[in-house]
């Protein structure tokens, strides 16, 4: 992985995860969009792409919005203030790899057989 990513428990008993500021935005991706019921959606978007099954593909959650190519991801906040960073670029298989990681972490904090899986 290209990336130095952290993924653990908040003290408020939340997952939460650090990312570098390249990427700042996979984590209002994944704590305020996926949250702990998992990549799901998300992640069969990036796997529609890196399949070949589609070219390009776009997703929005609550916060942010996701446009998908086979080679780089745009990840969008849409509550930028002006002059506000509102995006930022990650190589599509890398993310991938960190919506799986954010799924272990989420099966490890809840179980397999959980309401948030």
């Amino acid at each position: 992985m290209k990336y130095d990513i952290s993924i653990y428990m908040h003290e408020m008993g939340f997952l939460t995860i650090d990312v570098p500021d390249q990427i700042f935005l996979v984590h209002d991706l994944v704590t305020s969009d996926i949250q702990e019921g998992g990549a799901g959606i998300w992640l069969e978007v990036i796997n529609k792409v890196l399949s070949k099954e589609s070219s390009y593909e776009e997703i929005t959650g609550n916060v942010c919005t996701m446009e998908v190519n086979y080679e780089v991801t745009n990840i969008i906040f849409e509550y930028a203030e002006e002059g506000e960073e509102d995006h930022c670029l990650i190589e599509t298989e890398e993310l991938k790899q960190i919506f799986m990681l954010w799924d272990e972490a989420i099966e490890k904090k809840h179980g397999e057989n959980s309401f948030y899986r």
